[in-house]
């Protein structure tokens, strides 16, 4: 059984009410070529099938929000592709016993001011996605409409260019994986449904005091 892994946004856990992210990314640590670079590896690059991960020397430098708890799993601005949250050392260590789908932790530093407060001891996670061959859209189940008066309707695609071709926004309830998808993975990221992990990780992720993330299993996924 897979569940989706989703990132805190209650205010007593993270610290912070916009329910959205505890640190952002300090434009102002770079020079102006440094940051063009993270731009087109990070912000503005596109998924590829070739599943390539970024080439930098950089660290990722991230200023901590006034009132912002650190947790093992932290949330952070803006948006990058890929780039899931950021992790402390006793995740990276955890990650290392399970099957994570193809993966690289990349250097970071999160801080109060450039002076004040550096902690080194976080990376950010950087996930690849897997392509739409994994998925079996004829046994995958979307949803779309059940706002208001507008009725819920479920959909089925025969594949990716007829489900590319709907233009309404769709949500996943059944997400069925084709036998292209490698089922040892404790971890892995689609092009539906986000994140999910194995049973056995989430456990593990549970027993212990890792804080900042929690888990749903409002999407079925067959494999």
């Amino acid at each position: 059984m897979y569940y989706n892994i989703l990132l805190e946004s209650e205010p007593r856990i993270i610290g912070v009410r916009n329910g959205i992210y505890q640190v952002e990314l300090d434009k102002k640590a770079y020079d102006k070529e440094t940051y063009k670079q993270l731009e087109q590896a990070f912000i503005t690059n596109k998924f590829t099938p070739e599943q390539t991960i970024p080439d930098v020397d950089f660290k990722f430098y991230f200023k901590k929000l006034k009132s912002a708890k650190k947790t093992s799993f932290m949330s952070f601005t803006p948006n990058l592709n890929h780039g899931r949250f950021l992790i402390n050392k006793k995740v990276q260590d955890l990650f290392e016993s399970f099957n994570i789908q193809k993966y690289k932790n990349f250097e970071t530093v999160i801080y109060d001011s450039p002076k004040e407060n550096l902690d080194e001891g976080y990376k950010l996670f950087y996930c690849v996605l897997q392509d739409w061959n994994v998925i079996d859209f004829e046994k995958t189940v979307l949803t779309s409409g059940g706002i208001g008066n507008i009725p819920l309707i479920e959909h089925r695609f025969k594949n990716v260019d007829e489900f590319s071709s709907y233009n309404k926004i769709t949500h996943v309830k059944t997400l069925s994986l084709s036998k292209d998808f490698d089922i040892s993975l404790d971890l892995f990221l689609t092009r539906l449904g986000g994140m999910f992990v194995s049973e056995r990780l989430k456990k593990a992720l549970e027993s212990d005091t890792y804080t900042g993330i929690r888990f749903s299993n409002k999407i079925q996924v067959l494999t």
